[in-house]
């Protein structure tokens, strides 16, 4: 009864999501994020169809024929796809453009312990006011050991013996920096279903990535929904790191 009805409220899910673009013919079927199509795809949509661990990361790229529930059929037709036999794909996510915003905040919260990768960004703020879109932003550096502002329980990538959150002066974004966001932010690709192994196992990041464009929030965690994809949140973060 518990699947049946899982099943049916992914399927709810899907018939809303019809009504956004679909994903690329690359990205359908492509179930390990590898960028092609093969044989391992295949295998991984047949364990998340028979509902074992390890299968798809992305249940939409697995989801080949669209209807909402990865099953034994996609897993075959993701097969096909690795063989190049003629074979629909109907793979649908939902893609937003989020470049007209009026207040945007990204911010880099611990999770399972802390790793930041140094140098980068802890928060952003952009607020768009008449001047232009103001940049608020935390970065995280090294220290000093013995510095009694060196973060506790925080592993940098790569490790430092102390890291640090610093606060950059608030400014305005130049021309160029405001079109490579609003480039980035014109494309955001959401995740409507979380990761399918969310229901049989436990995932313990220790980094979590949030997103919110004027009150509207994405998570890269794995058991959000919705959620950013790795790739997503990689575009993101090295605009956002840019911007400095």
């Amino acid at each position: 009864m518990r699947r049946t009805t899982g099943l049916l409220a992914v399927a709810i899910l899907a018939a809303w999501c019809g009504r956004a673009p679909a994903t690329t013919v690359e990205q359908c079927g492509d179930a390990d994020l590898s960028g092609t199509v093969t044989v391992t795809d295949g295998v991984l949509a047949l364990r998340t169809a028979a509902e074992l661990v390890g299968g798809c990361t992305v249940a939409s790229r697995c989801d080949v024929d669209g209807n909402g529930a990865v099953g034994v059929t996609d897993g075959v037709a993701t097969l096909r796809l690795a063989a190049a036999l003629p074979t629909m794909r109907a793979c649908r996510d939902v893609v937003v453009d989020r470049s007209a915003f009026t207040f945007f905040s990204f911010d880099r919260r611990s999770a399972f312990g802390f790793c930041p990768p140094l140098d980068s960004v802890s928060q952003v703020f952009l607020s768009a006011g008449e001047a232009g879109v103001t940049r608020s932003a935390k970065v995280i550096v090294e220290g000093t050991p013995g510095d009694p502002d060196c973060l506790p329980d925080t592993t940098t990538v790569p490790p430092v013996a102390c890291a640090r959150e610093i606060t950059l002066p608030d400014r305005l974004l130049t021309g160029d920096e405001l079109a490579r966001v609003r480039s980035v932010f014109a494309a955001v690709t959401r995740e409507q279903q979380r990761h399918p192994d969310c229901s049989r196992v436990t995932f313990d990041p220790c980094l979590v990535n949030e997103l919110v464009w004027d009150g509207s929030a994405i998570t890269d965690f794995v058991c959000g929904e919705p959620r950013l994809l790795p790739d997503q949140v990689e575009a993101l973060a090295t605009v956002l790191d840019s911007l400095q």
